[in-house]
């Protein structure tokens, strides 16, 4: 059960090294909360199943989940914050060309692909998603908000735009933490750098993502959740 005395934040985020990487600094910057982390296991925002039609039904299923594993209601809940990788979601769709190769690869002008048309399909579906999350304020009736990291998160906290394995995600994941886990004021500069931070409220950093090929760029809009703590 929950301690009745904090409320909970819930983090959505997509993979165990997220969590593992973001556990440490966000526990200490909402220390007086009672943080949560919900791992989806995977892109639920490039899923198949989902579209901008129940893009926010399937986040509520996503909570419910989380509600039921530990037992709290939902006014025990402060808000929901969601962290997505953009993965060039919102490039045009001639930016996404044919690859002999057989994986995806991400470049700061294009995508190379051995199925280019299944990727512009993905970033239709996933582009879409993405908006409707971004204009929802509440998931039932719990306040709801989502920030980016653009491609990922490993490109913005690392700057390592390439394809990582699992191992290589985990060191990365182990040294951040290490770095920033007890070092608040440190991890508060680092994530609000000039580097990546985007300027502007948070529409306007939704906004900026979408155009041209910034979703391609190594941004993010998570300073701004900082803010608001």
């Amino acid at each position: 059960m929950v301690a009745k005395t904090k409320k909970v934040i819930l983090f959505i985020v997509e993979g165990p090294t997220d969590e593992e990487t973001l556990s440490p600094v966000l526990k200490k910057a909402f220390q007086r909360e009672d943080v949560r982390f919900h791992v989806v296991h995977g892109d639920m925002t490039s899923n198949w199943s989902v579209s901008g039609n129940n893009a926010v039904k399937t986040v509520n299923e996503h909570i419910e989940v989380e509600r039921k594993r530990y037992g709290f209601n939902k006014k025990d809940i402060l808000k929901v914050i969601h962290l997505v990788d953009i993965d060039g979601a919102f490039i045009p769709a001639d930016k996404v060309v044919k690859s002999s190769t057989g994986t995806i690869r991400y470049f700061d002008d294009r995508i190379e692909s051995a199925d280019p048309e299944g990727v512009i399909d993905r970033n239709s579906r996933k582009s879409q998603v993405l908006y409707r999350l971004s204009t929802a304020e509440a998931v039932g009736k719990i306040p709801y908000s989502i920030f980016y990291f653009s491609r990922n998160l490993e490109h913005v906290l690392h700057n390592n735009h390439g394809n990582l394995t699992d191992d290589e995600k985990v060191n990365y994941a182990d040294a951040f933490a290490d770095k920033y886990g007890s070092d608040q004021k440190g991890f508060q500069a680092f994530i609000s750098s000039d580097d990546f931070a985007v300027p502007g409220d948070f529409r306007e950093t939704w906004n900026f993502i979408m155009q041209g090929l910034n979703s391609l760029h190594r941004h993010c809009n998570l300073h701004l959740l900082l803010k608001e703590g």
